[in-house]
Formats: C-alpha cells, structure tokens, sequence
C-alpha cells in the first residue's frame, strides 16, 4: 500500500506546469501549518517569501531527529528534495494560541506557479485550547478560529488580487477553509478553484444550506477515511470521498496512513462499522444535548482538565498518575450543579453507546436470518 512519502518518489521530480495540483498536493499543503516554522517564513503577506527548500534545510538543522515528530521531519526531508516542491515559495507564517478567548489558529501560504496560491489552515494542535475550542463548534458559530481563518483569506486574497485561489485543511483546519471560503465575500469568492476539507468536521448551525454555501458546493471536495467520526460531526455535506487507510480505527485520523493511486487517493464505497457506529453514537449524543448544556458540560470538563495544570493534552497523558489525582481532586470541588451536569451527560454518552450496538446486534440478527 502508498502512502504520501510513496507519491514524493513518483511525482516528486515532476513540476506544477508539468502536472497542476491534486488532492495529494493539497493534502501535503494542509499538514505542513502544523509544523511550527514561523520563524523560519515571513509572518506577513507583504514580505519578501522563503524558498521551502530553504525553510524546510533550516528548520531541519535546528530540530535534530527525536525533537518532533517523524513524519513531519521526513517529510520536510522528503519536500526540500524533490524538485516539485523544494523551489515553492512560503510566507505569512502566523500562530496564535489565545487563552483569553480560547482560540488556537495557524495557517501557511504558499506561491505556486502560474499564478496560484494556496492557503493552508492547521488543524487541532495538542493544547487543552484547541481542544475546547473543537468542542465549542459543536454549539457556537463561528468560534474564534473560524474568524480568524476568514480574516486570513481575505488578507491573503487582497495581496495577491492576480492570483487564482486555493483553500484546504486537515481536521479542524479544514472546517476553518471551508467557513473561511464560504463567507470570503463575491470579492474573492469567485476566484476561489478549490477548497480541501481533509476529514474536517461540519458545522452547528445552518451553513451547508445557506446560499453562500451552495455557490461554492462544487469546489468543496472533501476527503475522510473509512473508520473517520471527525468529518461526520454536525451538520455535514454528504458529497464526500471515502479514502483507504493503512491503519484502524481512531488512529485513520492521521493523514500519513491515508493511501494514495497516482495522483489521487486510493477510494473505497464503505466506511467501517466503527465509523458508522461511533457516528450513531456521537450524533445523537450532540443532537440530544442542548447548546446551553453542551456548553455547561464543556466548561466543567475542561475546568477538571485544566486542574492538571497542563497546557498540553500529552503532557496530560505524560504525567497520567499525577493527573489523575488532580481531575479527581478537581472533580470533587466542583459546585454540585456542575458535577451533576458532568454526571448526566456522560451517563448520557453511555446509553446512546448501549443502544447503538443494540440496535446494531438487532439489525445484524435480523440480515442472517
């Protein structure tokens, strides 16, 4: 099976005007904002860009083997060698982590030939505000994110008027590209080509159904992996390609274990039983909860997580013995309303999870029979 290294040594030496962008180009533009290079790329769009080869040389020297992840590095590795990528230009490097307002943001812009551009939205990154900000979508729109990716857009747009326009993401960064493209304005919406969601959850309110939405629907494509439960959170468009993974479950979230054919994904007709599943369960988990209660249930959960006095959700999982005793200690201060509020939902998440697979069990039965 291929994967994104495998596309690297296939269409690595052939350049954009020699073969123009695809989903796999697109895919590798959207993870690139979760490495943090903004001090290795120009934050601004009006400064003069860097060479990714260069950035990527740069940034590898100064990060030995062991101080980030391994695919990120051997991809950096792999795009400052191949002649496709290393000579595109990077600026308007930009990350914000806000705990004021509880938004964590960052995107990527990067030149391309003939006239494009592509701009790229990280998606959740490993602090507890990234986070409970992925949970407040599941009641508030926009969340500070979204905002910030549509001032980005448009920032973006207005100083490079000449350039054609492409937008994608991976997770929640392809929630930002989509409602960043989405409410861009006429002014830069027409000259929009595509938008990337990459297993991107959908919204809580209506805007697959608003008008902006459907102008743009046919230049939305949206990618997910069989086993996803991310891209089919919330009011989602069904128009979707479902993407063979190498791995199972959860772990098909990551982007490097998605498999690639030639220029494209490798596809599938079905998603998992426990994509399907854990769909049911998630979905009628939301749909059952309040805003105002989802929203009472997110502070309270987070108010136990942050009594770790972590920032970061590894350092949570790091330290899991010492922030074990903390959550409970925390847990057991809350007012009793709180506690209680805590209490119900996930009793509640634990019904919906029972007659699922009891509805499953059922379904199964009755097919054999």
């Amino acid at each position: 099976m291929s994967n994104l290294f495998d596309y690297l040594t296939w269409r690595g030496d052939l350049t954009f005007g020699n073969a123009p962008l695809c989903p796999v180009d697109a895919l590798i533009f959207s993870l690139l904002p979760y490495i943090r290079m903004e001090a290795y790329v120009p934050t601004s769009q009006k400064e003069e860009p860097a060479r990714l080869c260069d950035v990527a040389k740069a940034y590898l020297k100064d990060h030995p083997a062991g101080t980030v992840k391994e695919d990120y590095r051997q991809l950096l590795e792999r795009l400052a060698d191949a002649p496709r990528f290393a000579p595109l230009r990077l600026l308007a490097a930009q990350k914000e982590v806000n705990a004021e307002n509880g938004m964590q943001f960052a995107a990527l812009t990067v030149l391309l030939p003939g006239q494009n551009l592509f701009v790229a939205f990280e998606g959740t990154d490993d602090t507890l505000i990234g986070w409970e900000e992925d949970f407040r979508m599941s009641y508030e729109c926009p969340v500070p994110a979204q905002l910030r990716a549509l001032d980005y857009l448009r920032t973006a747009a207005a100083a490079h008027p000449l350039r054609r326009l492409y937008v994608g993401g991976h997770s929640k960064g392809g929630n930002l590209a989509m409602y960043a493209a989405v409410h861009s304005g006429p002014e830069f919406q027409h000259r929009i080509r595509a938008v990337y969601n990459n297993d991107g959850p959908g919204f809580c309110d209506d805007t697959i159904a608003s008008p902006k939405y459907l102008e743009l629907r046919d230049r939305i494509h949206t990618y997910l992996p069989q086993s996803s439960i991310v891209a089919v959170l919330l009011e989602h468009d069904n128009n979707y390609k479902i993407v063979q993974s190498n791995t199972v479950g959860l772990l098909q979230h990551d982007a490097f274990s998605w498999q690639v054919l030639g220029p494209d994904f490798l596809y599938t007709d079905k998603r998992t039983a426990f994509g399907q599943e854990t769909e049911m369960i998630i979905d009628r988990f939301v749909n059952e909860l309040s805003p105002e209660r989802k929203r009472q249930f997110g502070e309270a959960l987070f108010t136990v997580l942050e009594a770790t006095e972590q920032e970061t959700v590894s350092g949570i999982t790091g330290n899991k013995l010492q922030s074990f005793k903390k959550i409970l200690a925390s847990y057991a201060g809350l007012d009793p309303k709180v506690r209680e509020v805590l209490n119900q939902s996930f009793a509640s998440l634990n019904r919906l999870r029972k007659d699922v697979r009891r509805s499953r069990a059922l379904s199964e039965t009755s097919k054999s029979s």
